[in-house]
């Protein structure tokens, strides 16, 4: 059994030294890196990383590439493909290179003890964009919330509130602004001043990489106000008397903005053609107030009054 065993390992041997000195045909991929590439333009559709070729060589010689782990990629010059190549008019950002009528720049690259039958894919198409720079405003992604009696001052802003942003035209004619990372902030009770960084296409390049979030959070305080009430639509031969004359106004705003609310900021009113048999009072309307307040109330909601003709020789 052991002579046997001998004797198929030594004939096993023989017969793989045999074949292996034959001449077989077998596909090989080989890398590719592309050198010499346009600074001026991006290319709009990736390349294949890989060429496929038919290959002719003896058995050893394949053995001996199928077993390497990895080949040294073969160099396309895209710079001198689009000089060999006559690039059309109507598309000056394009062109095919035929692998073909390439060969010999990419067999050169290949050990010459394989004989290279056939490449593909069988071209190579380039299509660029242009690079183009524009000014973009940057819009803050922010999500914030605040301890109870505290207000933003303002929305959120970056400084600076623009960037210059350089890629590909097609892609920056799909873009109005540039956003910033996300950011979070809860129970705030004080404003924040972050460096963060920007976020879109890997295409594109943003100058500066980085803008400041500003978060501007003031306290929140409360006010009173007694306003005198404005009579409206009264003929002239009638006096409308309220009771009470004037109402109190009690609102909630920023404490940088409390000194510029006044009693002039709000324009509480009644109107005499309100006036029904059916209503004893006349309702309070705010038809103004000012804009810089959180929240405002008022009271009384509606007022008595009196109607009184006026003495016809005043």
């Amino acid at each position: 059994m052991f002579i046997f065993l001998i004797c198929f390992i030594i004939s096993s041997f023989f017969w793989t030294l045999n074949n292996l000195s034959k001449n077989y045909t077998a596909r090989i991929f080989f890398p590719v890196k592309y050198i010499d590439l346009p600074t001026d333009q991006k290319l709009s559709q990736p390349l294949p990383q890989k060429l496929e070729c038919t290959v002719s060589a003896y058995g050893f010689t394949l053995l001996r590439h199928k077993l390497k782990l990895s080949f040294s990629p073969i160099l396309i010059n895209v710079s001198e493909l689009k000089t060999r190549h006559k690039v059309s008019k109507n598309n000056h950002f394009g062109f095919s290179a035929s692998t073909e009528a390439n060969r010999s720049m990419i067999v050169n690259q290949i050990s010459n003890e394989i004989q290279v039958l056939n490449i593909y894919p069988d071209s190579l198409y380039f299509n660029f964009n242009p690079i183009v720079q524009r000014k973009f405003p940057v819009k803050p992604k922010v999500n914030v919330t605040l301890l109870n009696q505290y207000m933003l001052k303002q929305s959120p802003y970056t400084t600076p509130d623009s960037v210059m942003v350089k890629g590909p035209e097609d892609v920056l004619d799909t873009l109005k602004f540039i956003s910033t990372r996300g950011q979070k902030y809860k129970d705030l009770s004080h404003s924040v001043q972050r460096n963060v960084s920007l976020t879109g296409d890997d295409k594109l390049q943003f100058t500066p990489r980085r803008v400041v979030l500003n978060i501007p959070v003031e306290q929140i305080t409360e006010g009173t106000r007694e306003i005198p009430l404005v009579i409206k639509d009264v003929p002239d031969s009638i006096e409308l008397k309220a009771f009470p004359s004037s109402i109190k106004v009690s609102y909630k705003v920023g404490l940088s903005q409390y000194d510029q609310v006044n009693a002039a900021s709000f324009h509480p009113s009644i109107d005499y053609d309100s006036i029904s048999a059916s209503r004893q009072k006349l309702p309070v309307t705010m038809e103004k107030y000012p804009q810089n307040v959180i929240s405002y109330d008022y009271y009384p909601k509606e007022v008595e009054f009196i109607l009184e003709k006026k003495n016809s020789n005043q």
